[in-house]
């Protein structure tokens, strides 16, 4: 028993000694450093936040921000957001332009823009809201995408409110006696022409509402075409003879209502300055300033204008440039790889407006902040498809110029046209270098085949056949990409080989510059959209002749072009976000009528005409 002991102790002792060896071979246990000590500021700044004193914790943030310049942009975000909480969104906008974008971390920038949001929430700025929220999607994590979708379903909210909340002021302020048709106009002209129709369709058999949700209507549908505007005024003065109140009246007000829209405090400008395009840069220059002009001296903006080189950085640094001039609001630029080059910003942090559309367009909606205005012949084009269409047309011959320019112009008539149900038989181009297109027309009209036909009669009979060539009878239409000298050229031609009678669309481009009778009497029958700039019956010609007479480039029609772009550019300024929520709203421009269908392109419509004589006709179609 002893000698068992005795081995037992002496295994134990083994083991123990080799547990004792792997313990001095075994690494150290990890040294667990002590949290570091809390920052005093900081932690009293939590408890008054804890404690529901968010005012004097926000002034303790922009306190440590003045004394702690490493951390001042996190520091200021922290009181903003407690700003905002408090319902301080005064205070909240002046301290956004405190805070430096670029010195805060990928998380504090979503939270930066979270907190804009709820200020133009308050402020009303529902449009620049929405394109904030929408570069915000699918980007934010779990936390910060709660606070995104709640503030989406603000923005719906208050959306949806105004048209029902603007009735019920209206009601008590009939029904207390306390109305007057001014106070009518003030709630309602605002609100989306959609709303109000909705609403009159919906309270017609109120007599007490119906007239004024009459006017609301009739005011905002026109609002920013005086010229419809004042016969809707009248027609409606006619329809309500017994409300006692006066177009005249109506006209006044909303007169006043249009100036107190306001324009931007400061807008950049950026144009083409090299020698090739200095023409082009000063004709919308001159544009924007011929408008600037008619703005009332108190409410004009002030205008910074860059020019820059052909190369894409210019516009980067031009950008970069006028942000640190402190502008709100960015023009141009107008070349389209430069337009590209600023499109692919991943935020500009202030809306523009292009002066040119990108090569994708659908790349404006990602950020919300860009707008797009172009004076682009494929519109001209698409209006010709649509007029061919209306007019019930459906096979259709194109002859375009042998060029990017025709090519395009072609394809974007073509396109429509046939969305549209319309068939195009045959699609030929021209050469500009020559002037004769008789065999070309020929073809294209299948005169070579009817006189191939009485050929073989001849040769069948073997005797001469007495017989004209006669032109294909399955064409109604003829659209003609043309620029003014070929159309002149070609229009004759058309007649000479029996396709008078045949409708001819063209583009504006047809024409250089406003109709002519010694120059384009060539041109007779061709129906194209025309800018009202360009006819001299309208308000908008009246005014291009008086301006010629200060602005000598008017006499060159791309440049006159570029002029009205200028002057268009600046009137839309004012009316971006309502036209953004609001795709009936229009304004009654120098191009014609611009609106922001999809909230990004401005949309361009013009008058239709036919050339009578080298004359303009306005057709009602």
């Amino acid at each position: 028993m002893r000698v068992i002991i005795a081995t037992m102790i002496k295994n134990l002792s083994v083991a123990l000694l080799i547990v004792i060896g792997l313990a001095a071979c075994a690494p150290p246990a990890p040294m667990v450093r002590p949290d570091p000590p809390a920052d005093p500021e900081i932690e009293e700044i939590r408890a008054l936040v804890e404690a529901g004193r968010l005012d004097q914790a926000a002034a303790g943030w922009l306190d440590l921000a003045d004394e702690r310049p490493e951390s001042e942009a996190g520091y200021r975000l922290n009181a903003l957001e407690l700003l905002i909480e408090t319902g301080s969104h005064d205070a909240a906008w002046s301290l956004l332009g405190d805070i430096d974008d670029a010195a805060l971390s990928a998380r504090e920038r979503q939270r930066l823009t979270l907190a804009r949001v709820e200020i133009d929430l308050h402020r009303g700025e529902l449009a620049n809201a929405g394109w904030r929220l929408a570069d915000l999607a699918d980007t934010l994590p779990n936390d910060l995408e709660a606070r995104r979708q709640d503030l989406e379903a603000r923005l719906r909210e208050q959306m949806e409110r105004p048209a029902l909340q603007a009735l019920k002021a209206m009601e008590q302020a009939i029904f207390s006696g306390e109305f007057t048709p001014e106070l009518g106009l003030a709630l309602l002209i605002e609100l989306p022409l959609a709303d109000l129709e909705r609403l009159q369709s919906e309270h017609r058999h109120r007599p007490e509402l119906e007239p004024w949700l009459a006017l609301a209507t009739a005011a905002r549908a026109h609002a920013l075409d005086p010229d419809s505007l004042s016969s809707a005024l009248d027609e409606w003065e006619a329809a309500y003879p017994l409300t006692g109140y006066s177009a005249e009246a109506a006209r006044f007000w909303l007169a006043l209502w249009r100036q107190t829209q306001p324009y931007p405090v400061r807008i950049g400008v950026i144009l083409p300055g090299r020698s090739a395009m200095a023409r082009v840069g000063s004709a919308v220059r001159d544009g924007m300033m011929s408008a600037w002009l008619e703005i009332p001296p108190e409410r004009r903006p002030e205008l910074l204008f860059r020019y820059i080189g052909d190369d894409h950085r210019d516009v980067i640094s031009a950008w970069f440039d006028l942000r640190e001039a402190g502008v709100d609001f960015l023009v141009g630029p107008l070349e389209r790889e430069q337009v590209d080059a600023l499109v692919d910003l991943p935020d500009p942090g202030l809306p523009v407006l292009l002066l040119n559309h990108p090569s994708q367009t659908g790349e404006l909606g990602a950020s919300g902040a860009f707008r797009a205005f172009a004076l682009l012949p494929e519109d001209d084009a698409e209006l010709a498809a649509a007029h061919a269409l209306v007019s019930g047309h459906d096979q259709a011959l194109v002859l375009h110029q042998n060029s990017d320019w025709g090519q395009r112009v072609a394809m974007s008539f073509t396109r429509l046209f046939e969305l549209g149900g319309g068939r195009v038989l045959t699609s030929a181009e021209y050469s500009t270098r020559q002037v004769d297109h008789s065999a070309l027309l020929e073809v294209l009209l299948e005169l070579d085949r009817s006189e191939q036909r009485i050929n073989r009669l001849a040769r069948t009979l073997n005797q001469p056949v007495e017989s004209e060539p006669q032109r294909r009878t399955d064409v109604d239409v003829v659209f003609l990409a043309a620029r003014a000298e070929d159309g002149r050229q070609i229009r004759p031609q058309l007649r000479f080989f029996g396709a008078g009678d045949v409708p001819v669309l063209a583009t504006s481009q047809v024409i250089a510059g406003a109709p002519d009778p010694a120059r384009d009497g060539d041109l007779d029958g061709v129906i194209l959209a025309m800018p009202p700039w360009f006819l001299d019956f309208t308000p908008q010609g009246q005014q291009r002749q008086r301006a010629a007479r200060l602005y000598p480039h008017l006499d060159n029609p791309n440049l006159a072009r570029l002029h009205a772009m200028g002057a268009d550019a600046i009137a839309l300024l004012p009316w971006l976000d309502a036209m953004a929520m609001d795709p009936a709203l229009y304004l009654s421009g120098l191009t014609g009528r611009l609106r922001l269908g999809d909230g990004a392109l401005v949309e361009r419509d013009q008058p239709m005409i036919r050339l009578v004589q080298g004359r303009a006709e306005l057709l009602t179609q």
